[in-house]
């Protein structure tokens, strides 16, 4: 093993959340180059940062094939869950090592999905737009309780919004690959198919990865399948829904609302951007100080496992070729 590394921490900010993430990769004496723009970096900017650096702490930043093949990463370590921006692949066959930190950013994302429910159920960005216009709209909205939720994919984080829901009482449809019977029963969920959740749910929220099968799983077909006036919540990957079909829905008043975290474009400046009965957010479902920092912590613990020539705690590609095996 090499006396000294380099080591590029590419997502920003890091180590503002908590200083311990940070003085872990000072103390190893490796060299660390901090991103310098501070801000997410574009495409070129990638090529240009990571050229000869050992690993990288990845954020949501671009990591196309061609710009890996050009590099001597050992080890890419995503801040987060989300790897849509990395080839797993390519990686494997690269030989560069991916982990990922999928447990830290659970609670935070389910927090914001139900801050979304209650917030399109008593219509609060509507009421926002018009105290400041001056045309003081009392809308009507929801009780939760009158509501049936469909929840799409019942894993780290659909189970935690299937927890909170819980005091607000509401009928909870749920849809997952692999249901778990047991906390099915706990929390009182009706397993279901994705074409009877879609056509009774008021409201949908969106719980799953992005792969082939999953691309644009919310299209055109499927928003003719819910019902009028109906919702949709979209805190997990943002080519999970065609958002020309979900904007068309929207502006005809099939759906009566929507909130998106996430984008197939970030940062995202398209259609929906001129609607008043969707609410955008700035990929912040993870961006609590807790989970940014549980994140971080646990991007600079693996980053420095895999340089020294041990096994991480969430090895990424490990972790892709399971969800494969039938």
């Amino acid at each position: 093993m090499p006396d000294k590394y380099r080591v590029v921490i590419a997502t920003y900010p890091f180590g503002k959340s908590g200083r311990k993430p940070l003085d872990l990769l000072e103390k190893t004496g490796w060299e660390l180059i901090t991103n310098s723009y501070r801000r997410r970096l574009k495409g070129n900017e990638v090529a240009d940062f990571i050229g000869d650096a050992d690993a990288v702490i990845a954020g949501t930043e671009p990591y196309p094939e061609e710009i890996l093949r050009n590099t001597r990463l050992k080890v890419i370590s995503r801040v987060g869950i989300g790897l849509d921006n990395v080839p797993l692949k390519a990686c494997q066959e690269l030989g560069i090592a991916v982990t990922y930190t999928p447990d830290a950013p659970s609670q935070a994302v389910a927090e914001l999905t139900m801050c979304n429910i209650i917030g399109l159920m008593r219509r609060i960005h509507m009421s926002d737009h018009s105290v400041r216009e001056g045309t003081w709209n009392r809308y009507m909205g929801f009780l939760l309780e009158e509501m049936t939720i469909g929840i799409v994919g019942v894993g780290r984080i659909g189970k935690r919004v299937c927890k909170l829901l819980q005091p607000f009482g509401p009928r909870i449809l749920a849809c997952d690959l692999e249901p778990d019977i047991d906390f099915g029963k706990t929390y009182h969920l009706e397993w279901v198919g994705k074409k009877e959740l879609f056509k009774n749910a008021d409201l949908v929220s969106l719980h799953i990865p992005i792969n082939e099968n999953n691309y644009h799983y919310i299209d055109r077909k499927t928003i003719a399948m819910m019902k009028t006036d109906s919702y949709l919540i979209n805190t997990s990957r943002g080519p999970v829904v065609d958002e020309l079909a979900l904007t068309d829905a929207l502006f005809q008043k099939h759906l009566a609302g929507a909130a998106l975290d996430v984008f197939e474009k970030e940062p995202y400046e398209g259609s929906l951007t001129h609607l008043d009965n969707v609410i955008l957010t700035a990929h912040i479902g993870a961006s609590t100080r807790a989970s940014r920092y549980l994140m971080e912590l646990g991007a600079a613990e693996d980053c420095i496992k895999v340089l020294k020539g041990e096994q991480p705690t969430h090895d990424a590609i490990l972790d892709a070729l399971e969800e494969q095996v039938p």
